[in-house]
């Protein structure tokens, strides 16, 4: 077997047991998860592949491509459930970890490029989206695939047509998120096209037939939906969820400088390895000279500074940039380990110090959790313990300069903890984000035929779980009123915090009271007025 083919095997073994353990053991935790369940459910239960919808309404905020794949996933595996809602983004992680070993492969070397994967494939960040049901993962999957073809065209890595094939990804990458799927790889082609001052660029990007072969992949659906709708869709698509969430802040408002706090946790725990490697590398002093490394450069900062300069902040929105930083520890861990470059002593400080900390928050969460929540120790303490002793041991590689039995430990160290989670933590924290076992409850109170409404926040995961397509959301106490003059009795779900807003009604009781969480739901029944 060439070492290549192994290199594919580890990273594919690695990417399974990250991505796909345990992946339909949980339930669905709000806000997001349940919604995409609850759409690809009704869409399941009436063949629909046109039109998104949730709770009765036209759902405007994403196109169809994830919802598809989920469809396909639950015509195969009997049905709408946690792991045909899961299956995408878990399959876009080990896709968007994949291209970055061949990203390094391609333009370093096949170590350097595996040694980037591993690293981006155990994040917290990557590892987090790719078992969530999230659209941004599938999207990160075409968005890469893009820029590979692209970069292989630019620099006469392939055939030239294989630019066309970036299209095709840019079309996908506008079907599953929007049109940020074109503006990011176009904002990075502008960049790099007006850094180098080279007209060849537009040649080589093949602008009139890709352009072509963008609209033959995405207006169909675009086309399909708009008509469907007279038009609603895709205005509210373009102006709420574009324009206004650009300009606005739609949601989500944060701060110019945001991202600077959130992007070191995301690639944790190998972020402040990015720092010996900028001081050993030197990138801003030799841009102008190497135009892969322009390239890549360009590719950080086209993502950053464009979601930055949005209103709309959210942490996941940085999953484009991370494989360039991934890219640069990683080549630059190959380096280390070849004798390529001399190894600084700020590379053994920074390494063993940052999993020391890490040794000791292990450690610290033990404690913590005695303290403060004391019957949950048992369920967190495996994962402390493997923090602690992980954390510990890839310190003392990185001390003693032995960077592929660093990131070893640190691969290993993550892994573990990933197992720990998915077997001891997430079923412990079942009891406070998932809402199954209230919605069964409920149902055996509720008749299928009765009218069932919710008070003041619509919460998808009860529609799921209730198998309800709608669950109407009432927002004042006269609207509850107003039920006292309906011809049969009626529900209503109500917060603790609500309750006593309704308490003057006349003819209504709690019939069925639980918890999720903090949060206090009360089943209340609404009888009509004789």
């Amino acid at each position: 077997m060439s070492i290549e083919k192994k290199y594919s095997l580890v990273l594919l073994v690695l990417t399974v047991v990250l991505f796909f353990f345990g992946l339909g053991w949980r339930d669905f935790w709000a806000p997001v998860e349940p919604r995409y369940a609850e759409i690809a459910r009704i869409m399941f239960d009436h063949n629909e592949w046109i039109v998104p919808r949730v709770n009765g309404e036209l759902y405007t905020d994403k196109p169809i491509l994830y919802f598809w794949l989920v469809l396909l996933a639950a015509k195969s595996f009997g049905g709408v459930n946690e792991w045909a809602v899961r299956l995408p983004a878990a399959l876009g992680g080990i896709g968007f970890v994949w291209l970055t070993y061949l990203f390094g492969k391609e333009f370093f070397s096949a170590r350097a490029g595996l040694l980037a994967a591993v690293v981006l494939a155990t994040s917290i960040r990557v590892i987090w989206e790719a078992r969530w049901a999230h659209i941004d993962m599938l999207f990160c999957f075409f968005f890469i695939v893009s820029i590979y073809f692209f970069a292989r065209a630019l620099f006469d890595r392939g055939s030239p047509k294989q630019a066309l094939i970036a299209y095709v990804c840019m079309a996908l990458a506008t079907l599953a998120k929007g049109l940020i799927g074109v503006v990011l790889p176009g904002l990075l082609l502008l960049s790099f096209l007006i850094a180098r001052r080279d007209w060849k660029i537009l040649a080589l990007a093949r602008l009139p037939e890709g352009i072509a072969l963008f609209i033959i992949v995405s207006a169909p659906w675009l086309v399909a939906v708009s008509y469907a709708t007279g038009g609603q869709w895709l205005n509210d698509f373009l102006w709420v969820h574009h324009f206004e969430r650009f300009t606005g802040g739609t949601g989500h408002r944060q701060p110019f400088y945001y991202y600077l706090t959130t992007l070191p946790v995301d690639l944790l725990p190998w972020t402040i390895l990015a720092v010996p490697a900028l001081l050993a590398y030197r990138p801003y002093t030799r841009i102008w000279r190497e135009p892969v490394l322009l390239f890549f450069v360009l590719w950080f900062f086209a993502v950053f500074l464009f979601f930055s300069a949005s209103d709309t902040k959210r942490e996941l929105y940085l999953l484009p940039l991370l494989p360039v930083i991934a890219l640069l520890i990683g080549n630059y861990l190959n380096d280390l380990s070849t004798g390529a470059i001399s190894e600084p002593d700020n590379f053994r400080w920074f390494g063993s110090a940052n999993f020391a900390i890490l040794a000791v928050a292990g450690f610290s969460s033990l404690a913590v959790t005695w303290i403060i929540r004391r019957e949950a120790f048992w369920w967190f303490a495996p994962g402390g313990v493997i923090l602690a002793a992980g954390a510990a041991l890839t310190a003392h590689f990185f001390w003693r300069r032995e960077p592929l039995k660093a990131v070893q430990g640190g691969v290993a160290t993550m892994t573990l903890l990933l197992i720990s989670a998915v077997l001891w933590v997430f079923p412990y924290l079942e009891n406070f984000k998932s809402r199954r076992p209230l919605s069964a409850e409920i149902r055996k109170v509720v008749p299928d035929s009765a009218p069932l409404y919710i008070y003041a926040d619509a919460m998808h995961d009860f529609n799921f779980y209730l198998q309800r397509e709608v669950v109407a959301v009432l927002s004042s106490p006269s609207e509850i009123e107003n039920l006292l003059r309906a011809k049969r009795t009626s529900y209503v779900l109500v917060k603790n915090r609500d309750l006593k807003r309704l308490n003057r009604i006349a003819r209504q009781w709690v019939v069925l009271t639980g918890s999720t969480g903090s949060t206090t739901w009360n089943l209340v029944e609404v009888k009509p007025a004789r």
